[in-house]
């Protein structure tokens, strides 16, 4: 310990005295240097002993390029000088000691060289020419030996740094305490900043639900309102998932066995704590608003589920549960998506009336079904069809006595955005009628699918005369429909499916590609109307032309003696026949009865009973007593 001092004090004291010798030799040279700058410079150059020598300009001595070396070497290792402006002793640092090897004349002279002088009457000036004298070294090529040392050893030194920090940082991850305060801090953090955001979500609703204002309806501020809204939201359901991630964690961890190795009864009891703190936050930080925290537009979509559930009904019941929920059953929100009254079988035109009221609750159904509303009237339907107007889309009204022709046309004219009708089993409503507004030129030509069975024409016993009607209206939609998908796809859907038995393409035919019948399908689905009883008119209409043309070569059509007479040419033996379509059998009115007699039973999967007439020809089922027949003759 002793030799260390002794040696760092002669140490510091061989410093102090080399400087001081330096600062005198300087203030000797300065005076020659001063001298030396009014002679021209051609005529002298420095020796290495640091004498003159006269020379001529064409003649430069060979000593100067050594003497320019080993000036440079002395600048560059005083880089630490120059920085401080100082051209004497008080500018010099420790690095001047490592520069005792070269002679003190030689580095003298460099200072005089480069404008310093001696002592620190160089200042700034004498700085600013070693930088350039260094600059122009430096260009030239000289090697700089020292400061490539020194910045090697910096960089060994940065190596070591970061080798350290990574060894310290492996250390670390390797601890499980340094582990669990790390998690710590996280789930702290984590914590406060999901309890900042759910009281922020709250404020915001609470500023919603009071209308304060902040909020106004209708204007501005609602916009920023809800961008605010769904920033913080955004925020607590980010937060949330992180803090799931480490209650997640903390449970896997406290399941295994051994996680740490070792007597870690202390480190577990603390991350017992913490899961249990973790899981208190979530708790307090999820929603629990009560009904009357909820916004109304929260509360309209809640009836909307409820609507489709419960039907419409028990929606309206619950307006005495408080003003908002009466305020907010009639808002257009909680039906616009289904107005079922399916449910409701017995709901009279009155009931209807008194749903409807005078508002636009209704103004935005899309989906509206009264099937089986017996009761209901087409004044009734008719209101509800005005207030909702272009936002139907689907309107199914089964089995509906209201239903009529002037529905119909109320239809054509308001719902022009329908795409799905179903009328069937509407006893006042014609098929016929039907067809003519849905045909593709019309204001219902989105419509694609189309059910009439049941309705008038396809129902009972209809006169040859009105089904020819019914089969003319439909032929026209299907040329109007053909023509418009040639333009589109190249050929023609209707007339392919009357060629192939009811497919655009054949499955047996090897010509066709899967591409081709890919194309057909999707234009048969966007392009064509899809009406359930068309076979069933098309097949009908064969079997009545059948009947006209008196073929008597094929299938025997007659199903009874009338009928045979008939068909041989004598149009008095029966007053009345009737074609069956199922069979294509043709019957007189008093064999038909006498048929039906013969009643058979069938029994369902679910115990009911089916009971059906088989046709004397063939026995297939005949249709049922009131059931769609084709009148052929008829005499009063």
């Amino acid at each position: 310990m002793f030799f260390s001092n002794s040696f760092s004090l002669s140490r510091a004291r061989s410093v102090k005295s080399g400087r001081s010798r330096d600062r005198a030799e300087g203030e000797k040279i300065g005076a020659i240097g001063t001298a030396d700058a009014m002679a021209p410079a051609a005529t002298k150059t420095p020796s290495m002993s640091g004498t003159e020598e006269d020379y001529s300009e064409a003649d430069p001595p060979a000593q100067f390029n050594a003497t320019t070396i080993m000036t440079s070497a002395i600048q560059i290792s005083s880089d630490d000088d120059d920085d401080d402006g100082g051209g004497g002793g008080d500018g010099q640092n420790d690095e001047e000691f490592e520069t005792q090897s070269i002679s003190t004349p030689t580095r003298l002279h460099q200072r005089r060289v480069s404008g310093g002088g001696g002592g620190g009457g160089g200042g700034g000036r004498g700085g600013q020419k070693r930088r350039a004298s260094m600059e122009t070294n430096e260009l030239s090529g000289v090697p700089k030996t020292l400061s490539t040392t020194k910045k090697k050893k910096k960089k060994s030194t940065k190596r070591n740094g970061d080798d350290a920090t990574k060894r310290k940082e492996e250390e670390e991850e390797n601890n499980p305490h340094v582990v669990h305060a790390k998690r710590l801090r996280r789930a702290k953090r984590v914590c406060f900043e999901l309890a900042a955001a759910s009281a922020t979500v709250k404020e915001l609703e609470a500023k919603y639900a009071t209308k304060s204002k902040d909020v106004v309806v209708g204007g501005e501020v609602v916009a920023k309102w809800f961008e605010r809204h769904n920033e913080a939201q955004k925020k607590w359901k980010q937060l949330m998932k992180e803090l799931m991630d480490i209650e997640s964690d903390l449970k896997k961890r406290a399941n295994e066995v051994d996680v740490y190795g070792g007597n870690t009864h202390a480190l577990r009891a603390e991350e017992a704590a913490l899961l249990r703190y973790v899981q208190f936050a979530l708790w307090r930080a999820k929603p629990m608003a009560s009904i009357g925290e909820l916004r109304d537009d929260e509360v309209c979509r809640c009836l909307e589920k409820v609507v489709e559930t419960h039907g419409v009904r028990f929606v309206l019941s619950l307006s005495t549960v408080s003003k908002q929920f009466r305020r907010c059953i009639r808002s257009p929100l909680v039906w616009k998506s289904n107005f079922n009254l399916s449910m409701e079988t017995g709901i009279s035109d009155r009931n209807l009336l008194e749903i409807l009221k005078e508002d636009d609750a209704m103004s935005l159904c899309s989906n509206i079904r009264l099937d089986g509303c017996r009761f209901s009237t087409e004044r009734s339907i008719m209101r509800l069809l005005e207030r909702a107007g272009k936002s139907v889309e689907t309107l199914s009204m089964v089995n509906v006595a209201g239903v009529t022709n002037k529905v119909m046309e109320l239809i054509s004219k308001k719902c022009t955005n329908i795409h799905t009708l179903d009328v069937r089993n509407c006893e006042n409503l014609s098929a016929d009628f039907v067809l003519g507004c849905c045909w593709p030129g019309s204001s219902m030509h989105k419509v694609r699918k189309l059910n009439l069975k049941g309705c008038e024409y396809l129902r009972g016993s209809v006169p040859v005369a009105s089904f020819y009607a019914l089969f003319n209206t439909l032929k026209e939609n299907h040329e109007i429909e053909d023509d418009k998908i040639e333009k589109i796809a190249g050929f023609r859907l209707h007339e392919m499916k009357e060629k192939n038995g009811g497919v655009v393409y054949r499955d047996d035919d090897e010509t066709v590609t899967e591409e081709q019948r890919k194309i057909a399908r999707d234009v048969e689905a966007k392009h064509a109307c899809s009406v359930d009883v068309e076979g069933l008119i098309l097949t009908t209409w064969d079997k009545i032309q059948k009947w006209h043309s008196n073929d008597l070569s094929g299938t025997i059509i007659a199903a009874c003696e009338h009928a045979a007479a008939v068909q041989h040419g004598n149009p008095l033996a029966a007053n009345a026949l009737r074609l069956m379509p199922r069979c294509g059998h043709v019957m007189c009115d008093q064999c038909e009865l006498n048929a039906r007699k013969r009643m058979v039973t069938h029994s369902r999967d679910d115990g009911s009973n089916l009971y059906t007439y088989p046709c004397p020809a063939c026995n297939q089922p005949m249709p049922p007593p009131g059931g769609f027949s084709i009148e052929l003759i008829r005499r009063d």
